[in-house]
C-alpha cells in the first residue's frame, strides 16, 4: 500500500514521500516486514533507491498505486513506465458538471477509477479516505485535465479511449482536454446536455470517433442534421423520446445516412414510411454504405403493409450476418425473415418482432 501525503516542493526535487508495506519474502536473503502506523507517515526517499531495489518495490505495487505514483512528476511517470509495464484493456472517460471520471480497466475485469475535480472545494469530503486517494485536483498534483488524461494513457499504454460519456455541461471549459483526444471508439452524449454543447462536442470529437450514441437530436435544422448523418461512422444510435426536435423529423432523412449501422429509437416513424424507405433501396435510390438499419414503431407491423411492392421472399434458414468492418457487437444470427433482391444482385433481409410497447424492424444488407 502507498500512502501519499500532500505534495511538497522538496519531495518533488529529491524524493517521493511514500511509505511501503511489503509481504515477507522467505526466499530472499533479507526480509521486509510491515511498517508501524507511525512509520507509514514518515517521508521515504524512494527515488534515491538503487534500480534493483526499485524494481522490487514496483513489483509489489498494485495498478492503482502505479498510476497514482506516475502523477507525482515526469520523473515518476518515466520510472513507472520503465519499471512496471502496465497494459490496460480500455479507458472510459465520463464528463460531469464539476469533474471528470476516468475508469481504467485491466485484465480479470479489474477497474481503477480516478476523479479530477475542476475546483478543490467540490472534491468529496476527506472523511472518505478510500475515495479521496484517487481524487485529484490541479492543486494536489499540479496537472491540468489534459495533462492528467495524457499521463494516465501514457503509463497504462492505452493510446485510445474505448468510450467517452458527456453527461453534463462542465462548469469549466474542457474543450482543450477534448481536443487532446486522438482516438475514441464510442462517444455518448446524454439527454441533459444542451444542444449547443452537444454540437460543439460533435464538432471536436466526431472526426476521431467511430461510434456515436445521441440521447437527443441537438440540431436546429434538417440541413444541419443531414450533414451530420453523412458522417462515415461505423455505428450511429439516436434516441429522442423525451427531447423536442426543432424541425419535423422524417424517415426520408435516413436516405442520406452513411453509418455502417444506424439505430433509431423513439423517433417519428411509421410502417408506411419504413416501407417507402425499403422501396427506395430496391429502386437504387438509397445509395449508402449502410449494412444494418434498425427502427422502432409504435403501431402493429402488418406484414403486407411493410413488404408491399418489395417482392419479398420468406427465408426459413438460420444465417450469420457479418459486418464488413469489425464492430463491438458480435455477428448477428438471423433466423427467418424476408429476403429482397435488387436488380444489381444486392441482397437484403427484413425482420420485425414485437416489443413490450413497440415493434422493432431490422433491415440487413448483405456485404
Amino acid at each position: 500500500m502507498l500512502v501519499f501525503p500532500e505534495r511538497t516542493l522538496a519531495a518533488s526535487r529529491s524524493s517521493v514521500a511514500v511509505s511501503l508495506i511489503y509481504r515477507p519474502d522467505i526466499d530472499s536473503s533479507f526480509h521486509l516486514y510491515p511498517l508501524s502506523p507511525a512509520e507509514m507517515t514518515t517521508p521515504f526517499p524512494l527515488l534515491r533507491l538503487p534500480r534493483l531495489a526499485l524494481i522490487c518495490v514496483f513489483e509489489q505495487m498494485e495498478e492503482r498505486e502505479i498510476i497514482k505514483f506516475s502523477l507525482l512528476s515526469k520523473r515518476a511517470s518515466n520510472l513507472s513506465k520503465s519499471l512496471r509495464k502496465l497494459s490496460a484493456s480500455f479507458i472510459h472517460l465520463l464528463v460531469e458538471r464539476d469533474h471528470l471520471d476516468i475508469r481504467v480497466r485491466f485484465e480479470m475485469h479489474q477497474v481503477v477509477g480516478l476523479s479530477y475535480y475542476f475546483c478543490p472545494e467540490n472534491a468529496p469530503n476527506s472523511a472518505n479516505a478510500v475515495l479521496q486517494k484517487m481524487t485529484f485536483t490541479h492543486g494536489n498534483i499540479g496537472l491540468t485535465a489534459t495533462q492528467l488524461l495524457e499521463r494516465v494513457q501514457d503509463v497504462t499504454n492505452c493510446e485510445s479511449l474505448k468510450r467517452v460519456d458527456i453527461n453534463r455541461v462542465p462548469r469549466f471549459d474542457v474543450c482543450v482536454a477534448l481536443f487532446s483526444l486522438k482516438n475514441i471508439r464510442e462517444l455518448h452524449i446524454g439527454y441533459n446536455v444542451p444542444n449547443s454543447f452537444a454540437k460543439k462536442t460533435l464538432r471536436i470529437l466526431s472526426p476521431v470517433t467511430s461510434e456515436i450514441t445521441l440521447c437527443k437530436i441537438p440540431f436546429e435544422s434538417r440541413d444541419e442534421f443531414q450533414t451530420f448523418l453523412k458522417s462515415n461512422l461505423n455505428f450511429l444510435a439516436i434516441y429522442s423520446y423525451r427531447a423536442k426536435i426543432s424541425f419535423k423529423f422524417s424517415i426520408d432523412d435516413v436516405l442520406v445516412a452513411n453509418a455502417l449501422k444506424l439505430k433509431l429509437r423513439e423517433v417519428s416513424s411509421s410502417v408506411k414510411g419504413v416501407n417507402q424507405l425499403f422501396l427506395n433501396w430496391l429502386q437504387n435510390k438509397w445509395d449508402s454504405r449502410m449494412e444494418h438499419f434498425s427502427v422502432n414503431v409504435y403501431e402493429h407491423v402488418n406484414e403486407n403493409n411493410l413488404l408491399k411492392g418489395l417482392n419479398a421472399i420468406p427465408c426459413l434458414e438460420q444465417r450469420t450476418f457479418h459486418y464488413s468492418t469489425q464492430l463491438d457487437t458480435p455477428p448477428k444470427t438471423i433466423e427467418g425473415g424476408f429476403d429482397v433482391r435488387r436488380d444489381d444482385g444486392k441482397l437484403a433481409t427484413i425482420k420485425f418482432e414485437a416489443g413490450v410497447e413497440d415493434e422493432i424492424i431490422d433491415f440487413y444488407v448483405w456485404p
